[in-house]
C-alpha cells in the first residue's frame, strides 16, 4: 500500500472502480462465461489472450504474462505513479481520496485544486463550442484550413478559441459560480488597477494538459498582427511550463508502442504530424528541454528524436535539449528537415511519404554536431582542416559511448578527406594521462594532424614538380584540369602560372620560352614565389619520370572527386529534394571508382627514380 493514501481509502477505490469500464477504454472487450477477453493492449497479437475476471477485480495476458488489479493495469497503460492511478482512478468513480497526516495535500488545498481544474476544464470546452459553433470562430476555422489542418485532429486536441471581447469568459465562469480569484489563480483573469478583463482574447487556443489529461493552462495564438504572437498561462499552482509537453496525453500510447518519442517545437507541429497518422509527437512549446520534461518522457521510452525548425534558433534549441538528454543515459537523434520548413509545413504539404523520408534519415546527435562543425569550417586549405578537426575532437570528447564515437568517423574522414584509421590515430592522440604527457602529447598530435590534413597539399604540390619535368606530356593533362582540381589556393596560382607557361613551347624539346617564364615567376614576393622556385630546380634533376607523373595525377583527381562528393553529400543533408545534384553525385562516385580502379592497376614500383 502506499505510504501516503490511506489504505482505507485504496480499497475503497478497488471497490468502486470497474476493471472492466477501466481496461474497456483500451482494448474491445468480449465475454465468455464469467469473463471477459480480448486483445492484449500491451504487446500485438491477433488471437486474443488477454482475460479480465469482473468478480475477482484482476486481468492477465496468457501471451505475454502481465497481470494484476485495476490500479495495475493504469499503471502500465498510462504510465502513472500509484498515488496518481489512484487519485484518477477516485475522480472517475467518485470517491474520496485521503492521505495519511502530514502526506499528500490537505483537504482545503485539495478543493482549491479540484475547482481549478474544473474551472480550466470547462474553460477549454467554452473556448472549443465558440470556436466551433459560433460566427465568431469563423476566422479561426479559416487560419486552420489554411494550415490544413482538420476538424477531427483539432478536436482529439480540444483546440478552440477565446473571444474577443474583454470579459466574454468571466461572463460564462462567473454563470457557473466560480469567483474572479479563482479565475486569477487559473491565470483566465487579468487584474489591472482594480479592474479584471479575459487574458486571452480572439486567440486560437490550444489547451495544455498533462500526462494524466488534465488541463492546467492555455496558449493562444493570435490571428492578428499584435504580439505577443503566442501568449501561455502564467505560471501558477498548475501551470509550470517547464514540467508539461504538449500533446503527451494524446501520445503516450503511440509513444510506449514506437518506443520513441519525436520532439517539435509548436503546438501546430504536432496537430500537423498526428494528422498524418505520426502519433509519437510531443511539443517542448517552443524552447529546450528541462530535466522535468525529460522525467516525463523516460516514462514512456529511452529514445528520442528532435524534429526542430531548420533555423538558427531551431538549431540551438535542438543542441541545448540535445545535450541534456545526453545527459540523462539517453542516445537522442535529429531529424533532420528541408531548409525554410517546419514539421507542419512538412506534413500539410508532403502527406505522410515526406515525414517518413524525413524520419528515415535521421542522424545522431552526434552526427548532427559534426556535420554542424565541418560546415562551418573551411575544409579547403590543410589549416582549415586542422582547425576542423579540433572541433570535432571537442564535440568528440563530450559523448561517453565509443560505439557512438567509433559510428561516426567514416563521417569525419568522408569531410577530411582522411582514411577512417587516420581519424581514430588522431582522436586517440588527444588523450594523454598527465599534464607533460598531456602538453607533450597534445604537440605531438597537432603535427601529426597538420601531417595528415596536409597530405592532400603535398600530392598536390608533388604533382605539379612531376608536371614541369615532364613538359611535354604536361600539356595535355594540364589542359584537362581546372583550377578547382586543387584545394590550396598557392597551388592554384602555381597551376595556371605553370598551365600558361608551357603553352609556350612550340615543339617537342623547345622548354626554353616556357622555363623562362617559370624563372621570372620565382622571384614573386607573394607565397607562390619559392613555389615556383622549387618547380625550375627540381625540373632540371628530372626528379619525377612520365609514370609518376600519371599516377600522381589519377591522385589528384582522387582528391578532387572526394571533395566534390563531400560537398555534395553535406548539401543533401539538408533534406530537401535535389533532383539534379543527386544525380551528379552518382556521375562523381561513378568516376571516382574508376580513378580507384586505374591507381590500383598502377605497379606501385615502376617509375621512381
Amino acid at each position: 500500500m502506499s505510504p501516503f493514501i490511506k489504505d482505507a481509502s485504496v480499497q475503497a477505490v478497488l471497490a468502486a472502480a470497474g476493471i472492466v469500464d477501466v481496461i474497456s477504454g483500451y482494448t474491445s472487450l468480449r465475454k465468455r462465461g464469467a469473463t471477459y477477453t480480448g486483445l492484449c493492449p500491451f504487446h500485438q497479437e491477433k488471437t486474443p489472450s488477454f482475460t479480465v475476471s469482473a468478480e475477482k477485480g484482476l486481468y492477465y495476458c496468457f501471451g505475454c504474462g502481465e497481470g494484476g488489479d485495476v490500479v495495475r493495469f493504469l499503471e502500465r497503460a498510462e504510465n502513472l505513479s500509484f498515488v496518481e492511478a489512484i487519485e484518477q482512478l477516485g475522480e472517475r468513480f467518485g470517491v474520496p481520496v485521503e492521505f495519511e497526516a502530514g502526506a499528500g495535500p490537505d483537504a482545503a488545498r485539495k478543493d482549491r485544486e479540484s475547482r481549478l481544474l474544473l474551472l480550466l476544464d470547462k474553460a477549454a470546452t467554452f473556448y472549443q463550442r465558440f470556436l466551433w459553433e459560433t460566427e465568431s470562430g469563423r476566422a479561426a476555422l479559416d487560419y486552420l484550413e489554411k494550415r490544413g489542418l482538420g476538424e477531427e485532429v483539432c478536436r482529439a486536441f480540444r483546440v478552440g478559441f477565446s473571444p474577443d471581447e474583454w470579459r466574454g469568459l468571466k461572463r460564462r465562469a462567473t454563470k457557473e459560480g466560480f469567483t474572479d480569484r479563482e479565475l486569477e489563480e487559473a491565470g483566465l483573469l487579468v487584474r489591472q488597477t482594480g479592474k479584471t478583463y479575459d487574458r486571452f482574447r480572439g486567440r486560437l487556443m490550444f489547451p495544455l494538459v498533462d500526462h494524466r489529461g488534465r488541463v492546467l493552462g492555455f496558449g493562444g495564438r493570435t490571428l492578428k498582427d499584435e504580439t505577443p504572437k503566442y501568449l501561455n498561462s502564467p505560471e501558477g499552482p498548475l501551470y509550470q511550463k517547464g514540467r508539461l509537453l504538449y500533446g503527451l496525453y494524446q501520445a503516450r500510447r503511440a509513444v510506449a508502442e514506437a518506443d520513441e518519442v519525436i520532439v517539435v517545437e509548436g503546438y501546430t507541429d504536432v496537430l500537423g504530424l498526428v494528422q498524418v497518422g505520426v502519433g509519437n509527437v510531443v511539443a517542448s512549446m517552443g524552447t529546450a528541454l528541462t530535466d522535468a520534461q525529460i522525467g516525463l518522457m523516460l516514462r514512456f521510452t529511452g529514445n528520442v528524436t528532435f524534429m526542430f525548425d531548420a533555423d538558427r534558433a531551431g538549431t540551438d534549441a535542438m543542441l541545448r535539449s540535445g545535450e541534456l538528454a545526453r545527459g540523462h543515459s539517453l542516445r537522442p537523434m535529429v531529424a533532420l528537415l528541408p531548409g525554410g520548413r517546419d514539421p507542419a509545413d512538412l506534413a500539410v504539404s508532403g502527406g505522410p511519404e515526406a515525414v517518413t523520408k524525413v524520419t528515415a534519415g535521421k542522424v545522431s546527435l552526434l552526427g548532427f554536431e559534426l556535420r554542424q562543425a565541418l560546415a562551418r569550417g573551411d575544409t579547403s586549405t590543410a589549416d582549415g582542416r586542422v582547425r576542423a578537426f579540433e572541433d570535432v575532437r571537442r564535440i568528440m570528447g563530450r559523448v561517453s559511448s565509443l560505439k557512438e564515437r567509433e559510428e561516426e568517423i567514416p563521417l569525419v574522414a568522408d569531410r577530411l578527406r582522411l582514411s577512417p584509421d587516420s581519424v581514430a590515430l588522431l582522436l586517440r592522440g588527444g588523450r594523454a594521462p598527465s599534464r607533460s604527457d598531456a602538453v607533450r602529447g597534445g604537440r605531438e598530435t597537432a603535427m601529426l594532424t597538420r601531417r595528415l590534413l596536409g597530405s592532400e597539399t603535398a600530392v598536390e604540390r608533388d604533382f605539379l614538380v612531376a608536371a614541369a619535368c615532364n613538359p611535354e606530356r604536361a600539356v595535355d593533362i594540364l589542359g584537362a584540369l581546372t583550377p578547382e582540381h586543387f584545394a590550396d589556393l598557392d597551388n592554384r596560382e602555381v597551376f595556371a602560372g605553370l598551365r600558361e607557361a608551357l603553352a609556350l613551347m612550340t615543339g617537342p624539346g623547345d622548354h626554353e620560352a616556357a622555363f623562362a617564364k617559370l624563372r621570372s615567376r620565382a622571384h614573386d614576393d607573394s607565397s607562390v614565389g619559392p613555389l615556383f622556385v622549387r618547380l625550375v630546380m627540381e625540373a632540371d634533376q628530372g626528379r619525377y619520370s612520365v609514370a609518376v607523373l600519371d599516377e600522381l595525377c589519377l591522385r589528384l583527381q582522387e582528391q578532387y572527386l572526394k571533395r566534390e562528393i563531400g560537398a555534395l553529400r553535406a548539401t543533401l543533408d539538408d533534406g530537401e529534394d535535389r533532383v539534379e545534384e543527386q544525380k551528379r553525385l552518382v556521375r562523381l562516385e561513378r568516376l571516382l571508382q574508376s580513378v580507384r580502379a586505374n591507381l590500383k592497376d598502377l605497379d606501385p614500383e615502376e617509375g621512381r627514380t
